[in-house]
This record gives structure tokens, C-alpha cells and sequence, in this order.
């Protein structure tokens, strides 16, 4: 028996699974295409360079499990899945340079593919733990928008809006001060608490500088190519009113897509109204979770679930209610109810 090979056999084994590890979170959990698919390619790649340089016959022929003096090593800790996902990659690092080094007593030139692949891992890595640091969107959502204006006090809106328990809210600025934004958007930060997810419109600058969760992008802003290089652990939601706009995120790295304006909207009058079939269309095409904005309010919020969406936005709906806390109470029941109901269905429906 080869002990060399016993030893690239075994972290053989030890590198594929951890990166099926880590694909499955990403694929099942995290649910972000895009990683997903670099995950998957990297490991196909290294199952091809093995194989192709240590052929299975070759490493099975020198595996001895029953005698392995580390098979009775087991910890039996209780795990959350970001923590399994950051475990695992350092598992495939180790896994990487373990088999770089113990085939130089075998072919040098082996060696050094794998040196590159282990590097290859690093950037790769990189990417995983920063979408691993990102707050995960849990569905069904109620968002919130402050919209906020030169010299409004915002503050007590907020206050009503944090008590409705309202999933995502973000601040919104249109004016051209933007230390003003940016000093509101710094004391919004200490008063939103940890379990809702805090958003600035527009300003990536602004979302990074305040360490807000993430930033919400409109057509005219920096793409979310180009968000995701400077806030690569932030969340970020792009505006779409378009089945042909919403297409040019498939695959990509995005955690939101709000379209609208669903109906009429008093905050965005010259926002094209697309209507509810529009949600289902877009649901058939993208798996990434979808808010419907424009004219939403508590008698039609049921009707845009039905037809699709993840969650719902409200701007006026919330600054014309009297009593804003039980208002997004109200609304955030119905969202769970239908939004319950109808993915209840589609689980059914796919199991058959």
C-alpha cells in the first residue's frame, strides 16, 4: 500500500465533501444563484484534476477505512448553518494544501495544480463568508419607506413604524443636502433595532459610512454589479417595472427585486402602474424574493400576495394611517396569512 496515496485519498474525500457542504447551504439556505453555481463549477473542476492525475482505482486501492486511527473522532456539537458553511471552507483549504504538498513526493508538476486551485479557493472563499455576514431576508416581508424631506422630523413616524414590527425599512432621501441624509441617516441606525433589516435608498457611500444592512438602488443609480464591489456584505435590492428589466438579474447577486408601481402611486405619479399579473410572470421566470411597490395599501395587500410577491412596500399608505403601529399590525397579518396559503399550495402542487 502507497501511504502517499492513502493520504491524497483521504483528503480527496475530505475537499469534495466540504465543498458539497458548502454548496448545499448556499444552494438550500442562502439560496444565491450565482455563488451557488462558482461553488458547484470549482468543485467539478477539482474532481476532474484529481481524477485525471490520481485515478480512482489508483486511491481506492490503497483506502484501508476500517484501520484509519481518526475514523473514531467524532464531535458532536450543536452547529448554526453560517458556522457549518465557514467550517467547511476551511476543511477544503486544509483538504487543498494537504494534497499540494503530499503529491510533490509523487509528480511535482501535479503539485502545482493544485497549488493554483487552493488560491483559485481563496477568492472564492472570500465571496462565500461575505454573503455569509449578510442579513438573510426571512419571507413573508412588510417594508417600510421613511420618506424623508429638508428639515422633517422623521423620528416619531419611525418610532410608530418600529412598533408595527415591520420586517425592512428604509430611508429615502430626494434632496440635494447630503450631509443632512446622512446625519439622520446615522441616527436612524442607533434607534432601528438589530431584528429588522435597515435600508438606504440610493446612496451606497451613505449605506456603507453608517454600516446600514444594506442599500436599494433605482435605475438611475451605479449598478448592483457595481454596489456589490464596494458593499460586498450588504444586502441589495434594485427597482425593476419590466419583465425584460427583471431578466437581467437572473444569476445574478441580488437579494431583492421590487417592482411597481403595482397601482397608482401618490409618491411616484409618473412611475408606469404594471398591475398584479406582472408578479406571477416575474415568479416563473427568477427565484429571488419579490416586493411589489406603488399605491399598496391594506385593502389590496392580500390581492398582490395572492398573485406572487414575497412582501410589500409601503410609502403613503403608512404616513396617511392615524394609527400607524396597528395599521402595519393589520397589514403584516394578512401578508403572512396569504403569503402562507399560497406557497402552501405551490409545495403541494410541486410534490406531485
Amino acid at each position: 500500500m502507497d501511504k502517499r496515496v492513502r493520504i491524497i485519498d483521504a483528503n480527496f474525500n475530505r475537499t469534495r465533501e466540504g465543498l458539497r457542504v458548502i454548496e448545499d447551504g448556499i444552494r438550500f439556505y442562502l439560496e444565491n444563484e450565482e455563488i451557488f453555481k462558482k461553488i458547484k463549477d470549482f468543485r467539478h473542476k477539482f474532481i476532474k484534476e484529481v481524477i485525471k492525475n490520481f485515478p480512482i482505482i489508483f486511491l481506492h486501492k490503497t483506502r484501508e477505512s476500517s484501520y484509519d486511527v481518526g475514523k473514531n473522532y467524532d464531535v458532536k456539537e450543536k452547529e448554526n448553518i453560517k458556522r457549518i458553511i465557514e467550517k467547511n471552507c476551511l476543511r477544503v483549504e486544509e483538504g487543498l494544501r494537504a494534497i499540494e504538498e503530499y503529491s510533490k513526493c509523487i509528480d511535482g508538476k501535479i503539485s502545482s495544480i493544485f497549488h493554483d486551485l487552493r488560491f483559485e479557493f481563496y477568492n472564492l472563499e472570500k465571496q462565500i463568508t461575505t454573503l455569509i455576514s449578510r442579513k438573510k431576508i426571512l419571507l413573508p416581508f412588510v417594508y417600510a419607506i421613511i420618506n424623508l424631506e429638508d428639515n422633517k422630523n422623521i423620528f416619531s413616524i419611525t418610532e410608530e413604524i418600529i412598533k408595527g414590527k415591520v420586517d425592512i425599512i428604509q430611508l429615502r432621501y430626494k434632496g440635494e443636502n447630503i450631509k443632512y441624509f446622512l446625519d439622520i441617516a446615522k441616527k436612524l441606525k442607533k434607534v432601528i433595532p438589530d431584528e429588522i433589516i435597515y435600508i438606504i435608498n440610493d446612496r451606497v457611500d451613505i449605506c456603507e459610512i453608517v454600516d446600514a444592512d444594506g442599500v436599494h438602488l433605482g435605475d438611475r443609480d451605479i449598478s448592483g454589479e457595481d454596489a456589490r464591489k464596494v458593499i460586498p456584505d450588504k444586502i441589495i435590492g434594485v427597482s425593476t417595472n419590466s419583465l425584460e428589466e427583471v431578466l437581467k438579474y437572473k444569476g445574478k447577486d441580488i437579494d431583492y427585486l421590487a417592482i411597481g408601481a403595482i397601482y397608482p402611486s401618490p409618491t411616484k405619479k409618473e412611475r408606469k402602474v404594471v398591475g398584479t399579473t406582472i408578479i406571477k410572470d416575474i415568479k416563473k421566470k427568477i427565484n429571488i424574493p419579490l416586493v411589489a411597490i406603488g399605491g399598496i395599501n391594506k385593502d389590496n395587500v392580500k390581492e398582490v400576495i395572492k398573485n406572487g410577491a414575497d412582501g410589500v412596500a409601503l410609502i403613503s399608505a403608512i404616513e396617511k394611517a392615524k394609527n400607524k403601529e396597528e395599521y402595519l399590525k393589520q397589514i403584516k397579518k394578512k401578508v403572512k396569512k396569504e403569503w402562507m396559503k399560497i406557497n402552501k399550495k405551490t409545495k403541494i402542487k410541486n410534490n406531485k
